[in-house]
């Protein structure tokens, strides 16, 4: 199918994407990751790229936090993948089988980052993975996830999410093969109340909670004893033997997975 036919079929081209929304233009990734301050345009960048790949791959997945989130957020949503395609090519939505079904046969099926296992037995050509940092077992549902994404000659996974400081996300940014954009909120002003971004300028900027909700930048966990920039600046050769080693720990008193203080001296 020539560009102009893909053109006919998806809405999104007639919508002006921005340079991070562009996901196509970007070569030589398996996995791409999209960090978006709030309202920055993630889920119209992850539904337009998916409209795309179902003109020319049968089987997909749709990962979100939970069910509800990849049925009102990725599919039904209004940045979603029916308002991603055009009249003519406008996908229909099977409760049933949880899954999203094209005009050409082209599938994408939902999944919940709540049961890693249901990824188990499925195979995939593309996946999107939304709100990956808002996921309950992240970790082991995107190891399950790249277990499936084994069909086509180029299978591929995006990722698009608010970041927060997350091990699981922490070990993505840093693995071969990812490529990484991060967008604010800003750069998607055109499209958002006018009163949206200034309002919460006002009250939050200059903020650790700024830099991460509107500025889609990873910041360090809150509570912690030193930055890493600061660690960063001190670290020297270590010495060739150590006479000692102290290490503190102030354990958490909760039966949640609360943050532990460790000190080592």
């Amino acid at each position: 199918m020539d560009f102009d036919q893909k053109r006919r079929f998806l809405s999104v081209d007639l919508v002006e994407a921005l340079p991070h929304q562009e996901l196509e233009l970007v070569e030589g990734w398996s996995t791409f990751l999209l960090l978006g301050g709030r309202g920055s345009g993630k889920t119209f960048a992850g539904s337009r790229w998916m409209a795309q790949m179902a003109l020319s791959v049968p089987r997909m997945a749709l990962v979100g936090p939970t069910l509800h989130d990849v049925r009102e957020v990725m599919v039904e949503g209004a940045s979603g993948l029916r308002a991603a395609s055009g009249p003519a090519f406008r996908p229909r939505w099977e409760s049933s089988r949880r899954r999203l079904v094209w005009p050409n046969g082209a599938a994408a099926y939902a999944f919940s980052a709540e049961d890693p296992d249901s990824l188990r037995g499925p195979q995939f050509h593309a996946a999107w993975a939304d709100e990956f940092c808002a996921w309950p077992k992240a970790s082991e549902t995107l190891a399950m996830l790249r277990f499936g994404l084994r069909l086509g000659e180029d299978p591929r996974l995006v990722v698009t999410t608010t970041p927060r400081p997350t091990r699981a996300l922490k070990v993505l940014m840093a693995e071969a093969g990812v490529s990484t954009t991060r967008a604010g909120t800003a750069a998607n002003a055109g499209n958002l109340a006018p009163r949206f971004l200034a309002s919460l300028e006002a009250l939050y900027g200059g903020t650790r909670l700024a830099a991460q909700e509107l500025e889609g930048i990873v910041v360090e966990t809150d509570g912690g004893l030193f930055r890493a920039e600061d660690l960063a600046r001190c670290r020297g050769a270590p010495p060739a033997k150590f006479d000692r080693v102290v290490v503190a720990v102030d354990p958490p008193a909760t039966a949640r997975g609360d943050a532990c203080g460790v000190v080592v001296a």
